[in-house]
């Protein structure tokens, strides 16, 4: 098959919220109004849609756990396992509403985007290193009845906090048992529901063996990826119903191999169709090129990965992104946790990240990523932490006895040599956002672009600090959006006619420091804001 005839351009993932968060009650009308609505003119043609976590399903399987299957909500509550919570009350009833109105979730949900110009696929998260409690209903028989096919073995003491130990309740792909339950609730779905594709979510979470054994074992789950593909081509034989493959994976092919995911070989071997690159929280320094060269003589497709969590909802961030991918040469955008964003909202702001057209001369926000965004090594947030290589920031400024100051490199899409020819660049401004400032220190910071000074004159400085957009969980999961407001000072330089090339971009931060202190300066933000004419 070529690319052209795969022609996915937006893919957006739903977490399962309809049957796990949402606190409405379901009737005939709830998956066209909380669902399919939602996509109402809107570029997207893809919903790779999760089916259950850490080995508990939402959807109607056969062979699986069904999440609450032996518990009963009545009045008096008979509970087998655990105890339930209102939210997992509401999950279950919501289940239960959806079984006797389609059969359940995933045969509702298929059936309701059937005459659309929207796919289904079913994401299956390969791993999970949430902190759920043993008991817990979430917990999942198959992990708790066969501890030793955990990455922590029983009884090994694993210290806390750290890594090992955030990503130690994961199943390890080692084990036959593993790799078998995966396929077969996978052989499940192509041949019992009418999918155009299967989701292997790679980052949720990205730990599969133990960390001293993953690149060994690699081969393990190429032979795994394998056995799917071979079942997808000999079932669209059976059934003329093609069904792709979409693997979503680490930033880098460094990092994905070395934790046992050999992706270059999925790529080019052609055993995937559609790699969803990185997790989407380190977007503006992750190497998407690389994905981009490996598919060349392949017939996968890569695309660009957003996360909303990261956070990057800001429509200025949301274009910047999109135009870095757009220009390395992807063939398409996945979102990740954006589901449940208004109608309005996708057709705005996805609709112009999806035209490179529409995007040269958008409002744009470049940035310098977070390592400290997947800092925790608790929990799932560990297992992050495993697969993301560190990014620039923050960092910690100090006077240097050579003067040389902090190098970052910034990664620009936009031509801003020809902008500023055909005068169509209205300005650059490059924010510095650094916390543990005294009085007027900020006179004290120096930069430089492609080793050209910036005349600080040009420089205004703020003490409100800087904002950037979050969802308010408040009411509405993953869909309200607030303003969140980080204390420090904000530095502002015009940089319209700094050396700022397309590509990469060397920024040099100095700070003179003159006093002893007790309080750390942290360089926690840079930012790049372009506008046009």
């Amino acid at each position: 098959m070529s690319k052209e005839q795969i022609a996915r351009r937006i893919i957006v993932n739903d977490d399962g919220w309809i049957v796990s968060f949402s606190n409405k009650r379901i009737d005939k009308n709830t998956l066209e109004t909380e669902m399919l609505c939602r996509y109402s003119g809107s570029p997207v043609d893809t919903i790779s849609w999760c089916v259950g976590d850490h080995e508990v399903y939402d959807y109607e399987t056969q062979i699986g756990e069904i999440f609450g299957v032996g518990q009963e909500v009545t009045n008096d509550e008979k509970i087998t396992i655990g105890e339930l919570t209102s939210d997992h009350e509401q999950a279950l009833k919501n289940f239960n509403a959806l079984k006797k109105l389609y059969g359940g979730p995933l045969t509702g949900i298929t059936n309701e985007f059937k005459n659309s110009n929207i796919d289904i696929f079913a994401s299956m998260r390969m791993n999970s290193h949430y902190a759920i409690p043993f008991m817990s209903p979430r917990y999942g028989e198959f992990r708790r009845s066969r501890p030793d096919l955990l990455i922590g073995q029983p009884d090994e003491f694993i210290p806390s906090p750290t890594v090992r130990y955030a990503i130690r309740t994961g199943v390890d792909y080692k084990y036959p048992e593993v790799r078998e339950h995966y396929f077969r609730i996978i052989e499940e779905l192509v041949t019992k529901f009418q999918l155009s594709g299967i989701e292997l979510d790679y980052m949720r979470h990205p730990a599969f063996f133990r960390p001293e054994e993953a690149k060994s074992n690699a081969y393990l789950m190429t032979d795994f990826i394998e056995r799917v593909r071979t079942l997808l081509s000999r079932t669209a034989k059976l059934n003329g119903n093609e069904t792709q493959l979409l693997v979503r994976v680490p930033p880098t092919l460094y990092d994905s191999l070395r934790i046992g995911l050999d992706v270059e070989t999925w790529i080019k071997e052609d055993l995937v169709d559609l790699v969803a690159a990185g997790g989407g929280f380190m977007p503006f320094e992750m190497p998407i090129k690389e994905f981009v060269e490996a598919a060349k003589n392949s017939k996968c497709r890569i695309y660009g990965s957003f996360e909303a969590l990261r956070w990057a909802l800001d429509e200025e961030v949301l274009y910047a992104l999109a135009m870095r991918y757009w220009d390395a040469g992807v063939d398409g955008l996945y979102f990740f946790n954006y589901f449940n964003t208004p109608a309005k909202w996708k057709q705005k702001v996805m609709g112009k990240m999806a035209d490179p057209v529409k995007l040269k001369k958008a409002s744009k926000r470049y940035e310098l990523d977070h390592y400290d965004r997947v800092e925790n090594a608790s929990a799932h947030v560990g297992a992050f932490r495993y697969a993301i290589p560190r990014a620039q920031l923050p960092i910690q400024l100090v006077r240097t006895h050579s003067n040389r100051g902090v190098v970052l490199k910034m990664d620009i899409a936009d031509d801003l040599k020809s902008a500023r020819k055909n005068q169509s660049l209205f300005e650059c401004i490059l924010e510095l956002g650094i916390t543990g400032l005294k009085c007027n220190e900020y006179q004290k910071i120096s930069v430089s672009i492609n080793e050209k000074n910036v005349i600080f004159q040009s420089a205004n400085n703020s003490e409100d600090g800087w904002e950037h957009l979050q969802f308010d969980q408040a009411e509405n999961y993953h869909t309200d959006m607030k303003t969140v407001k980080k204390c420090g000072t904000l530095i502002k330089f015009d940089v319209t006619e700094a050396d700022l090339v397309k590509g990469n971009n060397q920024i040099t931060v100095n700070f003179a420091q003159e006093s002893i202190r007790n309080k750390p300066v942290i360089l926690e933000e840079v930012r790049l804001n372009i506008k046009y004419h």
